[in-house]
C-alpha cells in the first residue's frame, strides 16, 4: 500500500520533483560534496569528520520542505507548483539549519554520555523537518514529540537505516577518492545524480510516516 502510494504520488508530480531535485538537490550535494573535500585536504582543520557528517546530515534535511509540503497538499487534493515548492525550501531554510546544528552538536556530545542522548538527538533530527512549518519552535517541538511517541520501534530502526544508507555511501565515495584523487568531479556527478533520483522517495516515504494527520490544512 505504501509503495503504491510512493509511486503513484511520484507519478502524478514528476515535473515539479525532476525541477526540485536539479534546482535544490542537485546544489545543495555540490556545495556539501566540495565542502567535504576542501575541509579534508585543509591542514588546519582537526576531525574533518565530525564536520562531513554533519554535511551529509544537513544535505538530507535542508531539501525535504518542497517534497513534505507536496505530498500533504497532494492528499488534500490540492497542488503547489515549483516556485511555490522553491519559495517554501527558502522559507524553511534557516530554522532547518539551526536545528540541525543544534541538534548535531547534542548527537556529538552525546557520545561521552553513553550515546543515549546521540541516538534521541539524531532520532529528533530526523523527525523535525517533517513539522518545521509549526508556527513557533514549541509547536515543532510538541509535534515531533508526539511523532516520536506515536511511531513504534521498528520505525525508528527504519530512520537509522536511511542515515546508516546516507552515511555509508559518502563514506565509500571519500574512500574511493583518497585512491583516485582525479576523479573528483566524476564521483561528484555521480553523487549529485544518486541524490537526485533517490531523495524525492525518501521525502515521499517519511512524509507519509509521519504526517499520520494530512486530512488537516498545512500551517503557514
Amino acid at each position: 500500500m505504501m509503495i503504491r502510494d510512493i509511486l503513484d504520488i511520484y507519478n502524478r508530480n514528476w515535473s515539479q520533483i525532476l525541477i526540485w531535485s536539479f534546482v535544490l538537490i542537485l546544489p545543495v550535494t555540490a556545495v556539501s560534496f566540495l565542502s567535504m573535500i576542501y575541509v579534508y585536504s585543509s591542514e588546519y582543520i582537526n576531525s574533518p569528520e565530525y564536520f562531513s557528517v554533519f554535511a551529509i546530515i544537513l544535505n538530507f534535511i535542508i531539501c525535504i520542505p518542497p517534497f513534505m509540503k507536496m505530498v500533504i497538499v497532494y492528499k488534500q487534493d490540492h497542488s503547489i507548483n515549483s516556485l511555490e515548492g522553491i519559495s517554501y525550501f527558502v522559507k524553511q531554510f534557516g530554522i532547518l539549519f539551526i536545528f540541525t546544528g543544534i541538534l548535531y552538536f547534542i548527537a556529538v556530545v552525546g557520545i561521552y554520555f553513553l550515546f543515549i542522548p546521540t541516538i534521541l538527538a539524531l532520532v529528533f533530527l530526523l523527525i523535525f523537518p517533517f513539522f518545521s512549518e509549526g508556527r513557533n519552535v514549541k509547536e515543532v517541538y510538541k509535534n515531533t514529540i508526539q511523532a516520536m511517541m506515536r511511531e513504534n520501534v521498528s520505525l525508528i530502526g527504519e530512520l537509522i537505516v536511511i542515515f546508516s544508507i546516507n552515511i555509508g555511501c559518502w563514506v565509500i565515495m571519500m574512500l574511493f577518492l583518497s585512491q583516485y584523487e582525479n576523479n573528483i568531479f566524476a564521483f561528484m556527478v555521480f553523487r549529485v545524480l544518486l541524490n537526485a533520483l533517490v531523495f524525492p522517495f525518501l521525502y515521499i516515504y517519511l512524509t507519509l510516516r509521519f504526517r499520520k494527520e494530512l486530512s488537516n490544512p498545512l500551517m503557514d
